[in-house]
């Protein structure tokens, strides 16, 4: 009887159940499951924080490009589109992951998801402190925050829309 009991529950045909004293109950599995998507952007946002993607890294292989597509153009605006390129990144990193949480695990609470990336904006900020090559910017807080911001601009419009 036992036996017949653990194969159901194993190949789940049965529920968990409060009375069933297990730990984890199927609600925890699916909020872990809405958590995924925010953990792996999270993680690449944190891969993408150390010095190999420093201003002088990206370069190499932006400005190249830059140089190929507006020949004519002087390395002051070649700099210039750079940044841009770079801080355009910002902006769209955290607008992204804006999206992730309020589609995901805080779906209802578009201020929540705000706060959640504007305090990951300045964790990522200060992780940079302890990266060699790296500078923190209270500027580039204020970049990811305004992407998550505008974010919640489209988020709202989109349900208005709806």
């Amino acid at each position: 009887m036992a036996v017949a009991y653990w194969k159901k529950r194993r190949c789940g045909a049965m529920p968990l159940t409060i009375e069933d004293n297990s730990p984890i109950s199927p609600d925890t599995h699916r909020n872990l499951g809405s958590w995924l998507p925010t953990i792996i952007w999270l993680t690449v946002l944190f891969v993408l924080s150390p010095s190999i993607f420093s201003s002088a890294n990206t370069g190499r292989i932006i400005v190249p490009i830059l140089r190929w597509l507006l020949p004519g153009s002087s390395g002051a605006t070649i700099a210039m589109m750079h940044a841009m390129i770079r801080k355009a990144a910002h902006f769209t990193n955290y607008g992204i992951l804006f999206w992730i949480l309020v589609r995901g695990p805080m779906a209802g609470r578009p201020y929540t998801a705000l706060m959640l990336c504007v305090c990951y904006a300045f964790l990522d900020e200060g992780h940079q402190i302890l990266v060699p090559g790296r500078t923190p910017s209270l500027y580039d807080v204020a970049l990811d925050s305004s992407g998550a911001l505008f974010g919640r601009f489209l988020n709202a419009a989109a349900t208005e829309l709806s």
